[in-house]
């Protein structure tokens, strides 16, 4: 083995993998729960000011549900893209051949 050229480490690149995916997926589901708590406070900020406890709460909490899973959902994808357009220039940057 060559002292300048190291031998490339196999699973390198799987766990890069999992770090990303595991960042892209703790970053959606915080965003998740954020959506779901504020929903929650809302709701029971205008409960306490409306006087109409427990209906708005419960109706923010069910309406935030879906919107919490679709905007985890748009986040997960737009990052994925993000990072895989990201990954092909950092290979072309590394490698010093030159396809036209």
């Amino acid at each position: 083995m060559n002292e300048n050229n190291p031998k490339p480490d196999p699973f390198a690149a799987v766990s890069k993998g999992l770090v990303q995916g595991s960042a892209i997926g703790l970053q959606a589901g915080c965003l998740g729960v954020a959506l779901v708590i504020g929903a929650l406070l809302l709701g029971l900020w205008l409960d306490g000011q409306l006087h109409t406890k427990p209906w708005l709460t419960l109706g923010l909490l069910l309406l935030s549900v879906p919107l919490s899973v679709y905007a985890m959902f748009r986040f997960a994808l737009r990052t994925a893209r993000s990072t895989q357009m990201r990954e092909p220039l950092d290979r072309e940057d590394k490698s010093s051949s030159w396809n036209p």
